[in-house]
């Protein structure tokens, strides 16, 4: 079934008031378990349990029971509120998001609270009712969980596990961890003119790394969009939402054939498919890239690169994206090439696109054999590459020496990312030379010795032509850093 033109499944899971909190509890003596403290919370509803066991639903007060049929939330259709519980464990607590197939409660998981985990507190993800009985929403979830359990990385959600109702309805659901923060799409939204260089760097990073990940796992994510992307209140990016993830070949990677494919629910989100999904082409990790490269062009500038319009149509259009000014060269140049319409001209996967937009191109993995070479030998990739640094690098330095600004340490970055393309060649060597006189001069002027010490560190860290360059190396041993 299609279901492309209905709403998003987004899980929209921001900072809101709890709407309903439990401030009445009780303990329940004789039960042969860790005792509950009397501000625990308990679950509206359920069977008495017998001596002996531990039932959390029982534990509460006669006057906060609900009037209506104990079973009532648990019949198909019936609305969830605070205070009911799924699998006898979840007391939920908020509705945190919603979409076209499911919705996402906070909920207290009342096994780990009885263990005296201090952070008792997951998210539960559950079918809407009007798919609690489609046989391919349910099995659509459960390969969600299946799919994001494969994927322990830092920036993709964690999922715990799958799982329905054990009374009435059967309702399918599964558990993950209780983010804290907002949607991308939020962020986006307070940012009407873009983010900042600095600012957007470590959200597209971060974004990069988890699908590199899931890429080298075999896995396309197929509905990659802002709404699909959690920044955490600490700054930290999560991919969410591997619904409609289809498998794709990956050199290294066996995956074991599924006879369900995610793609038949459709579900994909126009503005951000790739126009190979929109044609129902096989599923590629170039697709992802296209939508990675969408949500960069966004955070960077506010807006979207094709004035709305899928990708099918910019496409027929002729229409290219305006050039972003306030990023470096090669980052632009990540950018681009991901929104570029024909799948076979953009970046096969994440990793190659994350490689491109720190400045560190697959070129540069392969130029270790060709050091000594004269420059024009080089692969016209790397001359490309090299020419590019060596601009940026001369940019930064003509507003050192014109006094608009102290980019010394970006200028020696740039020369040092040329070096390491094609090592001792003269210009990026003399690039080098000039930016570490000019930044020891002004770091021999810190009196502090340690704090003197501790950016001298830094600045060697910014090319591997400094961890020998005697200059450096002399003050880092007078600064006390070594013999």
């Amino acid at each position: 079934m299609d279901r492309t033109n209905e709403p998003d499944d987004e899980t929209k899971l921001r900072n809101t008031d709890v709407a309903a909190e439990i401030t009445r509890r009780r303990s329940k003596p004789g039960i042969d378990s860790p005792a509950m403290t009397p501000d625990e919370p308990t679950c509206r509803r359920g069977p008495t349990p017998s001596a002996g066991a531990l039932d959390p639903m029982a534990m509460l007060g006669a006057d906060q029971t609900r009037t209506r049929d104990p079973a009532q939330s648990s019949r198909p259709g019936a609305a969830l509120d605070p205070g009911d519980c799924i699998r006898r464990r979840y007391l939920l607590e908020r509705l945190i998001g919603s979409g076209g197939m499911g919705q996402v409660w906070k909920a207290k998981d009342l096994v780990r609270e009885r263990a005296r985990d201090p952070t008792p507190f997951v998210a539960i993800k559950l079918l809407n009712s009007d798919f609690e009985a489609d046989p391919d929403a349910f099995i659509c979830l459960q390969r969600e969980t299946k799919k994001a359990q494969e994927l322990a990385h830092p920036n993709v959600i964690t999922v715990f596990d799958f799982d329905t109702e054990d009374v009435g309805s059967g309702r399918a659901f599964m558990s993950m961890e209780l983010l804290e923060g907002e949607t991308l799409d939020a962020l986006i939204d307070r940012h009407p003119t873009g983010m900042t260089r600095v600012e957007a760097l470590p959200l597209i990073i971060g974004m990069a790394k988890g699908l590199e990940y899931a890429h080298k796992k075999g896995i396309v994510h197929s509905d990659l969009k802002p709404g699909n992307v959690f920044v955490t209140e600490s700054g930290v990016p999560k991919v969410l939402d591997f619904g409609i993830a289809r498998a794709a070949k990956a050199i290294g990677v066996e995956r074991k054939e599924d006879s369900f494919d995610a793609g038949t629910l459709g579900g994909l989100t126009l503005r951000y498919a790739s126009p190979e999904m929109i044609e129902r082409l096989e599923p590629h990790f170039a697709d992802d890239v296209y939508a990675l490269g969408l949500i960069a062009y966004q955070l960077l500038t506010g807006r979207y690169p094709f004035r709305q319009r899928k990708a099918t149509d910019a496409r027929d259009d002729g229409a290219r994206p305006a050039r972003i000014r306030t990023v470096r060269r090669y980052e632009w140049h990540a950018i681009a090439r991901a929104l570029e319409f024909d799948r076979s001209k953009r970046w096969q996967n994440a990793g190659e696109f994350l490689r491109a937009y720190e400045g560190k191109s697959v070129a540069a993995m392969v130029v270790g054999a060709v050091a000594s070479a004269p420059f024009e030998s080089l692969p016209a990739e790397v001359q490309t590459e090299f020419r590019a640094h060596m601009a940026n690098a001369e940019g930064e330095w003509r507003l050192v020496q014109e006094g608009l600004g102290d980019e010394s340490l970006n200028a020696a970055s740039e020369f040092g990312k040329a070096y390491a393309l094609h090592p001792r060649n003269p210009d990026a060597t003399e690039g080098l030379k000039k930016s570490a006189d000019y930044i020891l001069n002004r770091l021999s002027r810190i009196d502090d010795r340690a704090d003197r010490l501790q950016k001298l560190k830094e600045m060697q860290e910014v090319s591997d032509y400094y961890a020998s360059y005697k200059p450096v190396v002399a003050a880092i041993r007078e600064a006390g850093g070594g013999k």
